[in-house]
């Protein structure tokens, strides 16, 4: 994790007051409703550019999440402050990439994201041409919070752990497929309670490699990849296709 202070015209800030209803059980905020901020921080600075999903849509295009890695310190608890800061911060090959620096009432730095998008045509699912949006973003040259290139991450060919999931209406977008968030839950919840109960999360990679829709049943799977278990590889599968949705890698240290 880098400190970034991107040129102040083209940052996005939002300050949010962490709810009752937004913590777990042990008091702090959810991974859930973490990358639900980041979604709204982004969907938000997005409409300022004229680039939002409703936006797109009269254009037929729509904007799909591809990659994301998260490093945090520090997860915030009830009634503490939240300031989500983002920029659009360039292209590589067919993706537009999107920064995101964490910041605690204090002033520190406690997390940041990484993220890779596409712009894809509604009907065909295909990708277009990112360098006409890259235009439009007004993209920030300061480098990136978290040195990283996004890479698809390895197969979990036999998954230790396992979770059966039936899709429900609450877990789909405006797309009206399965929202990005319900895929990070997921997985982080196909980890043994045992385990997340005495860990903290520190890191999770995340890639998308498909579509889930309403009333499918999905399988979140995952095992260990350290004798310490701090490393999880994550696979997340349509149960009757068996067709791979969403690969996932989470590093955890002892809270």
């Amino acid at each position: 994790m880098q400190e970034v202070t991107p040129p102040q015209p083209n940052i996005w800030k939002e300050t949010y007051r962490i709810r009752s209803y937004e913590v777990t059980a042990e008091g702090q905020l959810s991974i859930l409703t973490l990358f639900n901020l980041l979604q709204d921080a982004a969907s938000g600075h997005a409409d300022a550019l004229g680039v939002s999903l409703h936006q797109l849509q009269a254009e037929n295009l729509t904007w799909v999440l591809s990659r994301l890695y998260l490093s945090i310190l520090k997860f915030p608890r009830w009634r503490d402050i939240l300031e989500v800061r983002t920029w659009p911060s360039g292209a590589e090959r067919l993706f537009a990439m999107r920064d995101f620096q964490l910041v605690d009432g204090s002033g520190s730095t406690i997390g940041a994201a990484l993220s890779a998008w596409l712009v894809i045509q509604r009907g065909s699912r295909r990708p277009v041409r990112i360098a006409p949006f890259i235009e439009r973003l007004h993209p920030v040259d300061a480098g990136h919070v978290i040195e990283d290139r996004l890479e698809k991450l390895p197969p979990l060919d036999s998954p230790a752990h396992e979770r059966r999931i039936r899709v429900r209406y609450r877990d789909l977008d405006i797309n009206q497929h399965v929202n990005n968030v319900s895929y990070i839950e997921w997985a982080v919840e196909s980890i043994p309670r045992e385990r997340s109960a005495v860990a903290a999360l520190t890191g999770l990679e995340i890639s998308f490699l498909a579509e889930a829709f309403l009333d499918e049943t999905v399988i979140a799977g995952c095992s260990a990849q350290n004798q310490e278990q701090t490393v999880f590889l994550h696979s997340i599968r349509q149960e009757t296709s068996g067709r791979e949705l969403a690969r996932v890698r989470t590093t955890w240290k002892a809270s």
